[in-house]
């Protein structure tokens, strides 16, 4: 158990990192830690309830940055499954307002929409949820500074926002 709490936590850790070195504006880094983290968690299934929602959202926005819409769509989704699968709800918010942004890219805009709506309510609900029990909300970033993902955000304007969450700490 002490193991898998302390290689859990190193996978964190790296996350953590890889989502400020992003922030630095070191994308293609922060990519490949991203990248090797979710192969890591492919290989080693004690981790992917915790960790893959997470680093599909980041990984799916690096992809989704660089016009890789296709990829960026199946990063998320399987980051989303893993969500319901397991239900842990952390990264669902941003994964379904990444998801209705890729949606709007590829021209599916009533999916989008709903999406966008869906991710929306989630976001507020889920926020609500943290503050009566106490727990950080995720952190979002945009290219060099902090800002809250808001709910309030129309579709437009999160076409240009960068998903990226922080790792919780384990044993929450």
């Amino acid at each position: 158990m002490f193991v898998q709490l302390q290689m859990t936590n190193s996978l964190n850790i790296l996350n953590n990192v890889a989502v400020e070195y992003f922030s630095l504006g070191l994308q293609e880094l922060s990519y490949q830690i991203w990248d090797e983290l979710y192969h890591v968690i492919q290989e080693q299934p004690e981790y992917r309830k915790e960790l893959l929602p997470v680093i599909s959202c980041n990984m799916g926005n690096v992809l989704r940055q660089n016009g890789l819409l296709k990829e960026a769509g199946r990063v998320c989704l399987q980051g989303l499954k893993c969500c319901f699968e397991t239900g842990e709800a952390y990264a669902v918010p941003e994964l379904l307002l990444q998801l209705s942004t890729l949606c709007m890219k590829s021209g599916k805009t009533e999916l989008a929409k709903w999406l966008h709506l869906s991710g929306s309510h989630f976001l507020s609900w889920s926020r609500q949820e943290q503050n009566k029990t106490g727990s950080p909300a995720p952190e979002h970033l945009t290219p060099g500074h902090k800002r809250p993902l808001h709910h309030g955000r129309t579709l437009e304007e999160l076409m240009e926002q960068d998903f990226l969450l922080y790792c919780r700490e384990s044993g929450r």
